[in-house]
């Protein structure tokens, strides 16, 4: 596959000694494939909610895809790999923080020297770190403002979400094992699951239905899928049918059982129950809020 790149607009950027600071927004493709060629040590953090669903995961030496996960709100990608990435985009421009390193001043703050373990890698993909959350968020302040002090602000900043950044790397919890090879789907067979429970109208796909897609049969689809995304089948599609009815209830003006019908619940108080499980709020509370 070739290399991909986004169309963005930048609406802030500024560079101090080791690092430069971007506050970028684009719109995502939908669907969406790409693989990146990652050319520098590379932190980025969504400013906004992502536009679609994605996963990812680093190309091996002959080219064949690794391990896959989901893309988390905060990713660390090391110079020097190929991240491949699938995902579905929206109408919303996405925003996000990117931080690039330059790699004498990365390797002397956090002790990394390009080699990397499996698991560091995955625990990259998805950072879970409060601490790192709170001080990118302080970078984004002192870039997007011109306050006095900001270069030698973002510039101490940067340098502790490096030590923080090496301390979770080298102390994440070790991912799930690499499933054995066979059991996780191909890249076309998860494209083919999105394309699919992603256009649905009026009916909610069955496993057998997405495994005839698959060209497999359901007890291997079911457990491919789960080794390939970490989430059942069922968490998928429900995943997918509360976002999509979010923007029905955001966007249009139809009614509760008119889209309990088009996202193939069998009746609005049906539809009523997912919704609030999930949400938190009623329908009308959501579009109340939203509209």
């Amino acid at each position: 596959m070739t290399s991909t790149s986004l169309e963005f607009t930048i609406d802030a950027r500024l560079s101090v000694p080791g690092v430069e600071v971007e506050v970028q927004t684009y719109r995502q493709p939908d669907p969406f494939e790409g693989c990146f060629d990652i050319g520098a040590h590379t932190l980025s953090m969504s400013l906004t909610p992502r536009p679609g669903y994605s996963r990812c995961c680093y190309l091996e030496a002959d080219g064949r895809p690794g391990a896959w996960v989901e893309a988390g709100d905060i990713i660390f990608t090391p110079r020097g790999l190929r991240l491949m990435v699938l995902g579905r985009g929206g109408p919303e421009p996405y925003r996000r923080l990117r931080c690039t390193f330059a790699t004498p001043a990365f390797e002397q703050v956090t002790g990394f020297a390009g080699e990397w373990s499996a698991r560091q890698l995955l625990a990259g993909l998805g950072i879970d770190a409060p601490a790192i959350k709170r001080d990118l968020f302080r970078v984004v302040r002192e870039v997007s403002e011109s306050a006095p002090g900001r270069e030698r602000v973002i510039e101490a900043t940067a340098q502790i979400v490096l030590v923080d950044l090496a301390r979770y790397l080298r102390h994440s919890p070790l991912p799930a094992p690499t499933p054995a090879q066979g059991s996780t789907l191909a890249a076309w067979q998860l494209r083919r699951i999105m394309n699919y429970v992603e256009g649905m109208i009026d009916h909610c796909p069955s496993v057998a239905q997405l495994a005839r897609l698959c060209e497999i049969g359901p007890r291997h689809l079911a457990r491919a899928f789960k080794a390939s995304t970490g989430r059942t089948v069922g968490e998928y599609v429900r995943e997918i049918r509360i976002m999509k009815a979010k923007s029905l209830l955001a966007d249009t003006t139809l009614s509760q059982k008119e889209i309990a019908a088009r996202l193939g619940f069998s009746g609005p108080s049906s539809f009523c129950a997912v919704f609030g499980k999930a949400v938190g709020a009623t329908p009308k509370q959501y579009r109340d809020r939203h509209r």
